[in-house]
């Protein structure tokens, strides 16, 4: 039997449509900051947002006689022509949809009104209150999803829920680099941005390392217009999760036919499944783009898409023309012919050197290549493994002080045990910032190390592999190189600590340490019928 769903229910499917976490509300009132003009913005979490929500602005403000209608379904003073949207949100729903969700109350003001107005809302209960207040609009969210405990439960951990909101404000600001933001988790402050270039957002949100190998853009062709920051061709990664794209203001999923033409421009000088870093704003007249087409309004539509795409590659191939590039590493092949050694690693017997680089060695009735680097590698990684598991911690005489870009700041409050664990331990000094107190014993004779120590156990997403990365590098510094001339006694010194290893076949990066080449392989090559009838010299 059809019959029509009760207003309550209707009032809940709405604000899940909208609503669905802690993020979806501060978004929604983010961008209701910037259609009101905004410059300032601070965001404010409770127990990650769980608890209490609050956006504040220095926005054009709500009229004290509107605010009632504010809170209403499909009420809004944005929408005039669905064929030319200029602002953010236009439907109406958001504040509707945190109404159903918990309990809202927005105090705001226009400049120009005398004394401001605090509205409350709990489902259809609305109270409106007049006192002062300073310009600009004020929205608390209380106990987002009390009444509604199926969806309150699929939120996420306090951290987890705080973590989508940082990766949210982030997002905004690289695309909104002149606003002021500031977003304070229970207290603290997490992220905080004065304002300023496109360059400045991505040092915050990025790190200066990724800051400073971006190119900075700026194309403008009537009707359309480029700005933001692109990657040199030796910054490159194998997903799109650090390329944003936000057209006229909104931060939106790059169209298919965009991405393809953004990679085309860089043509031969990325690999084959790289993509580059980056943050583009593109401005298009609000006639040539339908917004409408998906509930969250990220997937725009380009209603004539030719034009744009020209427009694209010539923003972008003159954009990499105008400075000396070189393009990325390719991902090693495998080698053909001998292949990477397996299985139980022999003891093996120097025999010489190739070029300085590779060793040669036999086992039975094989030929061992050892590439000297990779082998090194692996010896000086499980000794730094070793060191760390099992020698005490040392405290700094002269704490090293670090910068936090926002995913290392999060990436902290989630690891802080682990990197304890690992002898890292840091303490909070003000907005950003920290002190390394304690460091792994290893590190104790390398004071310059410490801080790339510990910002690279930040990286990733995880505290195991970013770890093991770090000590990767480490490995990496002092090993042996190529062109060092080794002696006959030092070569096999290293084949003997090589094969010692847990783990002797790769390198700490994954490449190979050894090559290996059966006399039988040779044979066949050099068109023998068999291996010689020989005695085979067992290893010791």
């Amino acid at each position: 039997m059809i019959r029509k769903l009760p207003p309550e229910l209707v009032r809940e499917i709405a604000a899940g449509e909208v609503v669905t976490g802690i993020a979806d509300v501060v978004r929604e009132l983010l961008e209701n900051a910037l259609d009101a003009g905004a410059t300032r913005v601070q965001v404010e979490l409770e127990d990650g947002g769980l608890s209490r929500i609050v956006v504040s602005d220095n926005g054009s403000g709500i009229p004290k006689d509107e605010l009632p209608l504010a809170v209403e379904a499909h009420a809004s003073s944005k929408l005039f022509d669905l064929t030319r949207i200029t602002t953010l949100g236009f439907r109406g729903e958001g504040l509707y949809a945190i109404r159903q969700a918990g309990r809202l109350r927005i105090t705001s003001r226009p400049p120009g009104q005398l004394g401001g107005a605090t509205l409350e809302a709990l489902g259809d209960s609305i109270t409106l209150s007049e006192h002062p207040a300073p310009a600009g609009t004020r929205v608390e969210v209380v106990r987002l999803f009390e009444h509604l405990p199926a969806r309150r439960q699929s939120l996420e951990s306090p951290a987890q829920e705080a973590r989508k909101v940082a990766h949210l404000l982030s997002r905004y600001l690289l695309h909104h680099p002149r606003l002021w933001l500031k977003l304070v988790v229970d207290g603290e402050e997490q992220l905080t941005h004065a304002g300023g270039s496109f360059s400045d957002a991505a040092r915050l949100v990025w790190g200066s390392v990724t800051a400073n190998r971006l190119l900075s853009l700026e194309f403008a062709q009537a009707p359309y217009r480029l700005s933001g920051l692109l990657s040199r061709p030796e910054l490159s990664r194998p997903r799109r999760d650090r390329l944003f794209l936000a057209i006229n203001g909104r931060p939106v999923e790059w169209p298919e036919n965009l991405a393809k033409t953004l990679l085309e421009a860089y043509r031969e000088l990325l690999p084959v499944g790289q993509y580059p870093v980056g943050v583009l704003n593109l401005e298009l007249p609000p006639e040539s783009v339908l917004v409408n087409t998906a509930p969250d309004k990220s997937r725009p539509r380009l209603l004539q898409p030719e034009p744009v795409l020209d427009f694209l590659a010539r923003a972008v191939q003159g954009l990499l023309s105008a400075h000396p590039l070189a393009r990325a590493l390719p991902e090693p092949s495998p080698p053909f012919g001998p292949a990477p050694a397996s299985g139980a690693f022999p003891k093996l017997r120097y025999l010489g050197v190739f070029r300085e680089l590779y060793l040669l060695a036999e086992a039975d009735d094989q030929l061992y290549v050892v590439d000297q680097h990779a082998a090194h590698e692996r010896v000086i990684y499980e000794e730094l493994v070793r060191r760390y598991r099992e020698e005490a911690h040392v405290e700094l005489a002269h704490p090293e002080l670090l910068t936090l870009s926002v995913d290392e700041e999060m990436n902290y409050a989630e690891r802080s045990g682990e990197l304890e664990a690992a002898g890292l331990v840091l303490e909070p000094f003000g907005s950003g910032r920290y002190r390394v107190r304690t460091i792994p014993a290893f590190l104790a004779a390398h004071p310059n190390l410490v801080g790339e120590v510990a910002k690279g156990a930040l990286r990733g997403p995880g505290f195991v592999e970013a770890w093991r990365t770090v000590l990767a590098r480490l490995a990496c510094l002092p090993a042996i190189k190529a062109g060092h001339p080794l002696s006959q006694v030092s070569a096999q010194a290293l084949l003997d600590r090589l094969a010692a290893c847990e783990l002797p076949w790769v390198c700490p990066h994954g490449r190979p340490t050894a090559l290996v080449l059966s006399e039988l392989e040779l044979a066949r090559r050099f068109g023998r019928r068999g291996t010689r009838a020989v005695p085979v010299r067992k290893s010791e």
